[in-house]
């Protein structure tokens, strides 16, 4: 019997794929730009941008210095200065038509919808992009709330991204959360935080570092999540 009363779930890579959105995005841009797309292009916007994403998840700089800079910096190391506010707005334009689902996704949140519980969505960004990309993709209607840090004013792993949650919900009994992302050191190490279970959903079978988050379950495909759920 499934324990779980609340299941918050990551959007980026555990329900929509966000590389395929981002690749198609990123390509516009460096494309406008007349950048090489090849590898050592996309693999200097990425060190730049998972850089400060991970100022930000440590709480060093704010969510609105990483989306205005990032581009900014990018296009510095090939010599040329633009408003990188400007860039993003373009960006987020292509990203925003973004979908493409995980696979699994739909499926197991059909079989989650039909279980004692209730479904939400705890993810990082833009909230006009999450909320159109979900509704985009038809999964809109499976959820009962959106938390999205731009609305709520925290990021994950703050622990007042959560507690946002549980006061939104009325509730402190954390033994009925769980917490379902792709990223130990957001999503993971959000939910041990505040005393929360969760599951790492990792298809790669990457083996992370001994000094990362460590969650309470790993799956590597999510419809293993409903037996997890058989035998909480």
């Amino acid at each position: 019997m499934n324990k779980y009363k609340h299941i918050i779930f990551d959007l980026d890579d555990t329900i929509l794929d966000f590389q395929d959105s981002e690749e198609k995005a990123l390509k516009q841009i460096i494309t406008q730009f007349k950048l090489p797309y090849n590898e050592q292009t996309i693999a200097c916007y990425k060190r730049i941008n998972d850089g400060l994403w991970h100022q930000l998840e440590e709480g060093l700089i704010s969510r609105d210095e990483v989306l205005t800079t990032r581009f900014s910096l990018f296009l510095q190391e090939f010599s040329i200065d633009e408003n990188g506010a400007k860039v993003e707005a373009m960006y987020r334009e292509h990203l925003n038509e973004g979908h493409k689902t995980i696979a699994q996704a739909e499926e197991l949140l059909n079989s989650l919808s039909k279980l004692d519980c209730k479904l939400y969505v705890g993810t990082n960004g833009v909230g006009k992009t999450q909320r159109k990309r979900l509704e985009d993709a038809k999964l809109h209607g499976y959820f009962e709330q959106l938390f999205i840090s731009e609305e709520i004013g925290y990021e994950k792993p703050s622990p007042y991204f959560f507690n946002h949650i549980f006061d939104a919900l009325q509730t402190s009994r954390t033994e009925e959360f769980l917490m379902i992302g792709d990223r130990l050191t957001s999503d993971i190490q959000g939910a041990n935080n505040v005393g929360i279970d969760s599951v790492w959903f990792n298809p790669k079978g990457s083996i992370p570092e001994p000094d990362l988050p460590k969650s309470t379950y790993t799956v590597s495909s999510l419809m293993q999540i409903i037996d997890l759920l058989e035998r909480s």
